[in-house]
């Protein structure tokens, strides 16, 4: 997953429309099918070249399990999920008694750390924080899980699943579980390499173990459809996952050979703009990824073009990406760019976007590329139509807009509870 703040947001080697590879800084697709959140859930790209080391150590001995059915992840009028994120570094952004939980079947705690000796730490470093959510969660019949690692998090759980330590890192896993009161546990592996791939099967075959009926999510990287990706592995995590969230957020970037791009949009246009949800979701399914097992991501967030872009769809010429996570948070968004006359509807990619024909203050967008509640019907009418499993949101703190009238201040969760869960 993208952090919402540049010591959060992954500096991963890119992939190019010739296949070449070359270093770039900011929320860029990530070389494998690795998880987020994006994606963090930032989005994570599938497939190409490995840019990171494979894993250094194994899981010891492989445990063989199946994955608990979709339908014991929460059950909703249409039967599928939303699993939001909070960022436990910053509640004050999305007070817990703000939250709207009509959008949610699913929140998950972001992020628990591991470190080499299986121990976790939660980013922010107040557990009480995690103990109200779990709380305030099941008051509202959401389930609570805990979601691990985040952005560049590969190293932490090598070292935390190497042989001489996994048997730990699972019992304070569960132990987790068992004093906070998670329903379950988010595998934010990223990048999950190739290598890596079977040690996340392992890993979530041994807690399922130790704690059955526990639930399992795992997010995944999106494809570029210039590269393609070894999907072979993912029948095997689909086995031992509830969920398989794809990262389909900041989809984008101002590289090599690509035209300017949305951020998440549902379908792609060609080469230049070679990411999209459907593309995505298709070549998961081939590989044999079950439907109602795989999700699709949501960003709070937009991504910001600097001038000469004004429109998705342009070449470049020399414009960069100026702003994501974070800064383009859907809340400020609407109180800094945000204006009728600005907003447009691209009816292929099936969301919207604005557009300035000068460099527009605080960041000096010329084209901001973002979800709103129409994408969010359109995304839901895909879910269904697809027979898709749900839908993940990074992060649920971005969306919240504190100056609004009551009942007004969460939008998007509020259109996800709409279009998608109802």
């Amino acid at each position: 997953m993208a952090k919402n703040s540049s010591q959060f947001h992954r500096i991963i080697a890119l992939v190019l429309l010739t296949g070449t590879v070359s270093a770039c800084s900011g929320s860029e697709p990530t070389v494998g099918a690795g998880g987020a959140t994006g994606g963090g859930a930032g989005g994570a790209g599938a497939g190409g070249t490995q840019t990171t080391p494979s894993a250094s150590g194994g899981a010891g001995g492989t445990i063989s399990g199946t994955g608990g059915s979709a339908s014991s992840a929460g059950a909703t009028a249409t039967g599928l999920w939303s699993m939001g994120y909070y960022a436990s570094w910053q509640p004050d952004q999305y007070p817990i008694s703000a939250i709207e939980w009509s959008g949610l079947t699913h929140i998950a705690m972001a992020f628990y750390t591991p470190d080499s000796s299986g121990a976790l730490s939660l980013m922010g470093g107040n557990p009480q924080l995690a103990t109200s959510l779990v709380l305030a969660a099941h008051q509202h019949g959401v389930k609570a899980i805990a979601s691990l690692g985040g952005a560049d998090s590969a190293s932490a759980f090598r070292s935390a699943t190497n042989t001489g330590t996994i048997s730990a890192f699972v019992s304070n896993l569960v132990g987790l579980m068992q004093t906070v009161g998670y329903d379950g546990l988010d595998v934010d592996w990223e990048p999950l390499d190739k290598a890596d791939e079977p040690v996340a099967i392992d890993l979530a075959s041994r807690v399922r173990l130790a704690s059955p009926g526990v639930i399992m999510t795992i997010p995944i990287g999106y494809v570029n459809i210039n590269l393609g990706a070894d999907l072979t592995n993912y029948p095997g995590i689909a086995a031992v996952y509830d969920q398989l969230n794809i990262m389909s957020y900041g989809m984008a970037g101002a590289w090599q050979g690509w035209k300017s791009w949305h951020s998440s949009p549902l379908y792609q246009q060609d080469s230049a703009t070679p990411t999209s949800i459907d593309s995505s979701v298709q070549l998961y399914i081939s590989a044999g990824v079950p439907k109602k097992k795989l999700g699709i991501g949501i960003g709070f967030y937009g991504l910001c073009y600097s001038p000469p872009v004004t429109a998705p769809d342009q070449p470049l010429n020399s414009a960069t990406l100026v702003a994501s996570d974070g800064a383009i948070s859907y809340a400020n968004v609407m109180a800094n760019y945000y204006s009728a006359s600005a907003r447009t509807w691209d009816s292929f990619a099936r969301v919207p976007y604005l557009s300035f024909s000068t460099a527009h203050a605080p960041d000096g967008c010329g084209y901001i590329s973002y979800d709103d509640e129409q994408s969010i019907a359109e995304k839901g009418n895909y879910i269904k139509t697809k027979g898709l499993g749900g839908a993940i949101q990074w992060e649920i703190n971005e969306g919240y807009i504190s100056g609004a009238p009551s009942g007004q201040r969460s939008p998007l969760l509020t259109a996800i509870g709409n279009q998608i869960l109802h």
